[in-house]
């Protein structure tokens, strides 16, 4: 199962980094966190079990919560209910990616009318979806794969990417701690080149090399990159793979508690 939290198996040296990482957050007077294992190991596993870096991935994405608190989730999970289903535009697929990886689907959907803080609202989704997904420890190992379609942006949209915005775009990908983070755009139409001539100089030259284009007419590539099984039908895949907005409501609904938990987090400056 896609969101089976199995208790997940560590080697002696692992559980080792584990606490000492335990006791670095707790010795911190500045972080106020928790220490739980998986919330320590998702910054492990990004660091790739280095205690110290670890600790100081920590550090930075919660100097980028202070830096920025309006770019983090701040509501219960039932607030962002209206967004998620008015919009349809945030997915979870059932099954892993070729190499492993969980694959979620982002779509650009206009809805400015229909909310009045869409924008806003969307970054908050979008902290808690991944929030939600490195509690999973194949996340945490493997990584995502992430199908960016920008097939139905608008000019609302654009008129958002201003320079400062992606900025913060960029800062935040620079904190994320996803193992791989490899990222598929899907686009065509009037608008095909302009999106993503926004978006890369933006891009550090590491995330640059994880960032794949797709025309919308033709996605062999695409098929070829992420796997024929795991793709919903209206990116190549099965008859039977159909984007569902409930299984990632409901992963977020039964994590409530926990991923309400960390909104609280945070880096005291003393």
């Amino acid at each position: 199962m896609l969101f089976q939290r199995s208790r997940a198996e560590y080697t002696a040296e692992q559980i080792f980094k584990i606490k000492q990482l335990k006791q670095l957050v707790e010795k911190s007077e500045e972080l106020q966190v928790g220490t739980d294992d998986v919330f320590l190991t998702k910054f492990l596993h990004y660091t790739h079990w280095d205690t110290i870096k670890a600790y100081q991935a920590i550090h930075a994405y919660y100097d980028f919560k202070h830096k920025h608190p309006s770019w983090v989730a701040r509501h219960p999970i039932e607030y962002y209910r209206k967004i998620f289903y008015g919009t349809h535009c945030r997915f979870v697929m059932p099954h892993a990616d070729k190499n492993g990886r969980v694959l979620v689907i982002f779509k650009t959907v206009d809805a400015f009318q229909q909310f009045p803080d869409y924008l806003q609202g969307l970054i908050e989704m979008d902290d808690l979806i991944f929030e939600s997904l490195l509690m999973l420890p194949r996340v945490q190992e493997n990584g995502i794969t992430v199908i960016c379609d920008l097939q139905g942006t608008t000019r609302n949209f654009l008129r958002q990417f201003s320079p400062a915005f992606m900025k913060v775009v960029n800062e935040k990908n620079a904190v994320l701690p996803f193992t791989q983070r490899i990222v598929h755009i899907v686009q065509r139409g009037f608008l095909m080149h302009v999106t993503s001539t926004l978006f890369m100089p933006f891009m550090n030259k590491e995330f640059k090399e994880r960032i794949f284009t797709h025309d919308g007419k033709n996605l062999s590539k695409l098929r070829d990159m992420v796997g024929y099984d795991c793709l919903p039908e209206e990116y190549g895949g099965p008859a039977c793979n159909v984007l569902d907005t409930n299984l990632m409501y409901n992963h977020l609904s039964q994590n409530a508690n926990y991923l309400e938990e960390l909104q609280h987090y945070e880096k005291k400056k003393l």
